[in-house]
């Protein structure tokens, strides 16, 4: 009995707020049960506008020169004479520094010793065959009187080849040492180092004094200097992974150097690798990018640390918008015409209805009165603070911008209003030119010498002296 009195005493409450709720309010024509007004997003709005948009790839990087040499020694010496400084400009072949060639100059001299030793060796060994041969012909006519035996003219015949062999091998003997003299006469040209390029000497690692060595597969050998043709500079940068497909050869790029953060260097794309680099303990992988700086700014030197910003595409005549205005919204956040239109310009890709429930919608909120009403939209490229857009969007609307706690909340339908600071520079309000607010002046100038003019009349006509 308890439990159908609940029901009944229930049903009668659910039908009382059920005629409540259908009772409108005559002035608003609104439920008397909503008495509560729907709070309004407050917003920040501006207006999209025309010009040129650019996209910029941003990279760190090294400046270099594009010609610099490290300057080694060829043979270990010691350096005896040293004519230049660090920072100093040379021209190539002039001299940058002379080695001690007393220990060359003596392997020299014991160099043609030999040689001249073998040459007369020859001389001999030629000897000895043209003898060996002679007595070779005397045992073979000697044979046919039966005045000699076989075994002596074998004998002749074995000192004959013995003595040409000797006389072959004083030969090699003599082109090996001509051979090692020319290479004793290049090591004495290598004590004397020029300059392979003009240039600068960017650094001198060696003094006078020090015994210079060469390089081997586990040691570098020395490096006496560099130096640098800063006449030609370019800027080694390291492009993510993500951006390196926008990077072309010829692209113009501008060269922040550290030095002056507000002066760009003029640079163009040279090079990009065709194989990424992954620094050890990162798992960023970047392109190698050599950028060629076609400014003769003296500001820039090797070693300097840079970043690079490479235009990658441009558009002149482009309807852009802040960055911060284009929302991304899950479909079940939409109007269903929002999605009908973008399933339409999705036909071809032939989306499964998983991953459409996946996607999220490029979407702007537009002010129309006092209501958001959403804009499905299509980018184009973006810089830093802009976006290009290429539909959806027109000069007149007005787009919001922010805040953020309200784009995050806003709804199609949704009621917004402006901020004060938005109401103060509202995009709306039309500008007017500098002749306008002149004219405008003018009025004002003449409308409070009026009004001071009746206060005077007024003053007078009481008898108040002013």
């Amino acid at each position: 009995m308890k439990a159908v009195w609940t029901l009944v005493i229930l049903g009668l409450i659910s039908g009382g707020i059920f005629a409540l709720g259908s009772l409108k309010q005559a002035s608003t024509n609104k439920s008397i049960l909503n008495v509560a007004e729907e709070v309004a997003l407050t917003v920040n709005v501006a207006k999209p506008q025309r010009g040129e948009i650019t996209r910029l790839v941003q990279a760190p990087g090294d400046v270099e020169a594009v010609l610099e040499v490290d300057v080694s020694s060829e043979i270990v010496s010691k350096i005896i004479e040293m004519p230049v400084e660090e920072g100093d400009h040379v021209n190539q072949g002039d001299l940058l520094c002379r080695l001690d060639d007393s220990r060359v100059q003596a392997e020299i001299e014991s160099g043609e010793a030999r040689i001249s030793q073998l040459q007369a060796a020859i001389v001999q060994a030629q000897a000895d065959a043209t003898k060996a041969s002679r007595d070779l012909h005397r045992q073979h006519a000697l044979s046919e009187n039966n005045a000699t035996s076989d075994l002596e003219v074998r004998d002749y015949l074995t000192l004959r080849d013995k003595t040409h062999a000797i006389l072959d091998q004083r030969k090699f003997e003599l082109a090996q040492a001509q051979a090692v003299l020319k290479s004793l006469n290049g090591d004495l040209l290598k004590t004397v180092i020029r300059a392979p390029i003009t240039g600068v000497i960017a650094k001198l690692t060696a003094k006078q004094g020090e015994v210079v060595v060469t390089g081997t597969m586990n040691n570098p050998g020395t490096v006496i200097m560099t130096i640098s043709d800063l006449s030609h500079m370019q800027v080694r940068t390291r492009v993510d992974e993500i951006d390196v497909p926008l990077v072309n050869q010829g692209q113009i790029a501008h060269v922040y150097l550290q030095a002056d953060q507000n002066k760009p260097v003029a640079a163009r794309v040279m090079r990009v690798a065709s194989k990424g680099t992954k620094p050890t303990g990162r798992d960023v992988v970047t392109f190698e990018t050599l950028l060629e700086v076609i400014s003769d700014d003296k500001r820039i030197k090797p070693g300097m640390s840079a970043n690079v910003e490479i235009e990658v595409a441009k558009e002149i005549d482009a309807i852009t918008i802040p960055v911060e205005a284009v929302v991304h919204r899950m479909r079940k956040e939409l109007p269903d015409d929002i999605l009908a239109e973008f399933d339409k310009k999705q036909a071809n890709l032939g989306l499964s209805d998983r991953a459409k429930q996946a996607q999220y919608i490029k979407v702007v909120y537009i002010m129309n009165s006092e209501q958001a009403e959403v804009r499905l939209i299509d980018t184009g490229i973006a810089d830093t603070r802009r976006v290009e857009l290429r539909d959806g969007i027109q000069l007149g609307d007005t787009v919001i911008v922010g805040p953020y706690r309200s784009l995050d909340q806003l709804k199609a339908g949704k009621k917004v209003t402006l901020s004060e600071d938005a109401k103060r520079n509202s995009p709306t309000e039309v500008a007017t030119t500098g002749e306008e607010r002149l004219v405008d002046d003018n009025k004002n100038e003449k409308s409070n010498k009026k009004t001071e003019a009746g206060k005077e009349e007024k003053t007078a006509s009481a008898g108040i002296t002013p």
